[in-house]
């Protein structure tokens, strides 16, 4: 299987059925930055907030939504300006990520 493939079968091997192309763009983009806000996704993607949301809850961990995410990326508040959150890889999502730069 060629590396691109093998990827794309670590990944959504972590959901079967329930993985989007964007999770995964969207995944990559936050191991690459190591840490960004939600505006940077926004406006790299052309997202809008609600979007942005939606996509980092479906692969994150948040009680306030009833849904299990993944738990590959983990969100916290930006210490330099507290209404704004930052978003970063978990240690689930830095594990996946390994996985995917050594297939």
């Amino acid at each position: 299987m060629i590396t691109l493939q093998r990827q794309l079968a670590i990944f959504s091997d972590l959901m079967p059925g329930k993985q989007y192309l964007h999770h995964l763009q969207i995944f990559l983009f936050v191991a690459e930055a190591r840490n960004c806000t939600y505006k940077d996704i926004e406006d790299f993607f052309h997202l809008s907030n609600a979007s942005a949301s939606r996509s980092l809850t479906a692969m994150g961990v948040d009680p306030n939504h009833r849904k299990e995410g993944m738990g590959l990326v983990e969100c916290y508040p930006d210490p330099a300006e507290g209404r704004r959150l930052r978003v970063r890889l978990s240690k689930k999502g830095l594990l996946i990520f390994d996985q995917m730069i050594d297939a």
